[in-house]
């Protein structure tokens, strides 16, 4: 988890940048992202 959020988060532009600005949105990024990592882990983990 954490080396793929920062991946992730990098891939959808979640920028410091982007939280100065628009918090909300750079939180519905970073959900989606932790949500994303946590499907894949999950994938690699029981589904493999």
């Amino acid at each position: 988890m954490d080396i793929l959020m920062p991946q992730l988060m990098k891939a959808a532009g979640v920028t410091e940048e982007l939280k100065a600005a628009e918090q909300m949105k750079w939180v519905g990024l970073a959900n989606n992202c932790k949500a994303q990592a946590e499907e894949i882990i999950l994938y690699e983990l029981i589904y493999n």
